[in-house]
């Protein structure tokens, strides 16, 4: 899943700005030393804010002691290691001359306005911008030092207002639409950044009455201060349930060696802390024999960050009010204008029709798990409820696979140690998009377990950076997700500015007796999260406005999709791994590879439902008169109408979908909805011409990662397919028709 940049409110101004996104896989699972650290891996530069037109408007570079210096760190621009009152000057200093160039664009004469004057102009103020604010901004998300983490939400808070300021000046859409009615001859892209930045005003009122437009500015200003807010509170939450080694039966010595100890003020025991991260959580909810243990860890967990239940219901009437003064029914219809999807009868059309199509399904998968279940509390002696709680799906979900299918992700994941899967990864990606990444020693980091890679194309071209930061840390963000820090562009000398991106994960940390050891579904986040970087890597775009992943929300997750399929196939699945003891002679064996592609789509239904109500919680929250709506009944009612499984009682774990306030709103139907392309891409591509081959890579590169958000979604599939896209290969994918690879037919969004 991406950690994607912020919406667009001035010319993309905020498009830069980090707004994560949860992985996928996550929702399938479940719900101090500052930057200046000891480390002689921790970034050390000073550098000072510049500003100038007449020359690159960029921040100096990293100015690195001589024995840290490498090439190319010479073209990445972010500067992470601020202090708390240098990110307050500094996020001051930028409000200041941001403002003063959107001033200068402003004050131009209808004669004065063309594209170079106003349309670029903001495009360059739009690059640096974004840059600078992700300086201030990323720390949030990533500082080991929480005052550093909390001046960057109080950064991030500014940064708001003062976008939002700009995005409703009506000076600067008089400009743009000076700008317009010139009728210049553009080139596309050019045209393209035209024609969206004056939709954008529209779209952000500047057509509305002045007393419409103030009313609409604190409006945005209320839900952004909510999102912020949402998005703290998760990080910072501390929530645990101490549990003795009795009452954690099932879980491994490995996983046990990796807990704190506290003692129980309740009984003065000392006891195992289970916290609600995920290498603590989802182990346990998957192998802890006992019910009551993995019911108190699901309410602990339905139950935690209650003040956000009040921030997310203010934020969807806040929505809906901004809908209904810009002249849309509804949030949802505001939103998906601009998306692939178009409208909510599209949507509304499609998770029904795929609800309907997957819920026999599920019915008969469910009714495999109560026998499951049936026979595991006769063999315990234990009462039988005829039930699958929301604490036991994942438990008898391993059970099954185990059981039936011999899959034992303890076994499995002997042979996916991170290292050996990274190194994998890596020589797949070289592989089959043709190129070449190379470690650098000693980076400027902001935690020494955070390490920084370049990128180049196989003819030798510098292509990026990328960071990976892939272990747990307290108040770290607390999912899987993809950064996009310094987006690749075209800068006012010509020269490229290349891009820069950050994949934050939460793997388990290795122990003094193994290394990190990852389940196969964490080794499938890996290889999605990495293709997100992948995305803002091969992007090449001249404005920084379509850089990357900035394409339709409902595309954005498509290319990382069909990566996926990587995981799925024998030959790289021995190629990503190795057994941690015995070596790279002894990759994953045979008939473990074949018990892991048969149980592929073990309860695909199930977790297939559970996706459609994650999607239609979100689309009835933003399609529903929202006068008093509880997010909490709307989320237990459609639990059990849509997943078959109860919701939890007294709990709300609506305080924890990340998503609905970070950037997904009335957007999460677009995990499933790019699901359909991204299955018809590998089947009708790879699956035909090669998984690992370079050609049909480098087709993939010109094709779908290139052009970023230069060209329309569908455009791209359509170049990339020579055809329309369709709907078979994805229901193949989960396991409900069987077509021919290369083979399809139907509509690729109605399944």
């Amino acid at each position: 899943m991406l950690a994607r940049c912020r919406a667009s409110r001035l010319l993309c101004v905020s498009r830069h700005r980090i707004k994560p996104l949860i992985t996928l896989t996550n929702h399938f699972a479940t719900h101090s030393h500052s930057l200046h650290c000891q480390s002689p891996r921790i970034l050390t530069a000073s550098n000072r804010l510049v500003l100038q037109y007449s020359t690159i408007p960029f921040c100096t570079p990293h100015r690195l002691n001589s024995t840290m210096a490498t090439p190319t760190l010479e073209h990445n621009r972010l500067r992470l290691d601020m202090s708390p009152s240098e990110i307050k000057a500094h996020t001051e200093d930028i409000i200041a001359k941001a403002r003063k160039q959107y001033d200068e664009i402003a004050a131009l004469t209808p004669d004065q306005c063309n594209f170079e004057s106003v349309i670029k102009k903001m495009a360059t103020v739009d690059t640096w911008l974004g840059i600078e604010t992700n300086n201030v901004t990323f720390p949030q998300y990533v500082s080991p030092d929480k005052a550093v983490r909390d001046a960057a939400v109080e950064a991030n808070k500014l940064l708001d207002e003062f976008e939002i300021q700009q995005s409703m000046r009506e000076d600067l859409f008089k400009a743009v639409q000076a700008t317009s009615a010139k009728k210049e001859q553009l080139d596309p892209e050019s045209a393209r950044l035209l024609e969206f930045t004056e939709r954008d005003f529209k779209r952000n009122g500047l057509a509305l009455p002045k007393e419409k437009r103030d009313e609409l500015e604190k409006l945005k200003k209320k839900l952004a201060d909510a999102s912020t807010e949402f998005s703290k509170n998760m990080n910072e939450d501390k929530t645990e349930v101490l549990f003795t080694k009795d009452e954690l039966e099932g879980m491994p010595d490995d996983f046990l060696e990796g807990l704190t100890k506290k003692v129980d003020e309740k009984d003065g025991v000392e006891k195992y802390a289970v916290t609600m991260k995920y290498p603590d959580i989802i182990p346990t909810m998957r192998m802890a024999k006992r019910e009551e243990t993995r019911k108190r860890l699901d309410i602990a967990n339905g139950q935690k960050c209650q003040a956000n239940v009040a921030i997310l219901e203010s934020a969807v009437a806040v929505r809906e009010q901004i809908a209904k003064l810009l002249g849309y029914k509804d949030h949802a219809s505001y939103i998906l204008e601009v998306k692939m999807a178009k409208d909510t009868k599209s949507v509304d059309e499609f998770l029904k029709k795929l609800r309907e199509r997957l819920t026999p399904f599920g019915q008969k998968e469910l009714q495999r798990l109560l026998e499951l279940k049936k026979k595991e509390k006769a063999s315990r002696n234990e009462p039988f409820d005829n039930k699958i709680n929301s604490w036991d799906f994942q438990y008898y979900n391993r059970l099954l696979l185990e059981s039936e299918y011999s899959v034992n992700d303890e076994e499995i994941k002997q042979y996916f140690s991170l290292e050996t899967v990274t190194q994998g990864m890596l020589d797949l990606y070289q592989t089959v998009l043709s190129i070449r990444f190379k470690e650098v020693e000693k980076p400027p980091v902001w935690h020494a377990d955070v390490r920084l890679f370049e990128v180049f194309d196989h003819s030798g071209e510098f292509m990026g950076h990328f960071y990976l930061d892939l272990h747990p840390r307290e108040g770290k963000y607390t999912h899987a997700a993809v950064f996009g820090l310094q987006p690749g562009c075209e800068l006012p000398d010509g020269k490229r500015q290349y891009p820069v991106a950050a994949m934050v994960a939460n793997f388990s940390k290795p122990t003094a007796a193994k290394p990190s050891l990852l389940k196969h579904s964490e080794v499938t986040t890996y290889f999605h999260e990495l293709g997100h970087v992948m995305h803002q890597i091969c992007s090449v775009t001249r404005f920084s406005r379509f850089h990357g992943t900035r394409v339709e929300r409902d595309f954005v997750e498509a290319p990382s999709q069909m990566l996926e399929n990587w995981c799925w196939e024998a030959g790289i699945l021995q190629k990503l791994s190795a057994h941690y003891e015995k070596g790279p002679s002894h990759p994953l064996p045979n008939n473990l590879i074949e018990s892991l592609v048969k149980a592929k789509n073990v309860n695909a239904a199930l977790l297939n439902l559970r996706q459609i109500f994650f999607g239609w919680f979100d689309f009835t929250l933003h399609t529903t008169r929202s006068g008093g709506i509880s997010t909490t009944d709307l989320w237990n009612k459609l639990r059990e109408e849509v997943t078959l499984i109860p919701g939890t009682p007294n709990t709300w774990p609506a305080a924890a979908f990340g998503h609905i306030m970070g950037g997904y709103d009335a957007g999460y139907y677009g995990y499933l909805w790019s699901q359909v392309f991204s299955a018809d891409m590998f089947f009708s591509r790879f699956k035909v011409e090669g998984v690992q081959n370079p050609a049909t890579g480098l087709s993939y590169r010109k094709d779908i990662l290139g052009p970023g958000g230069s060209r329309d979604g569908m455009d791209m599939l359509r170049n990339f397919l020579g055809r329309e896209p369709r709907d078979e290969a994805f229901l193949k994918s989960i396991g409900l028709v069987e077509v021919e690879e290369g083979a399809a037919g139907g509509a690729p969004v109605v399944v």
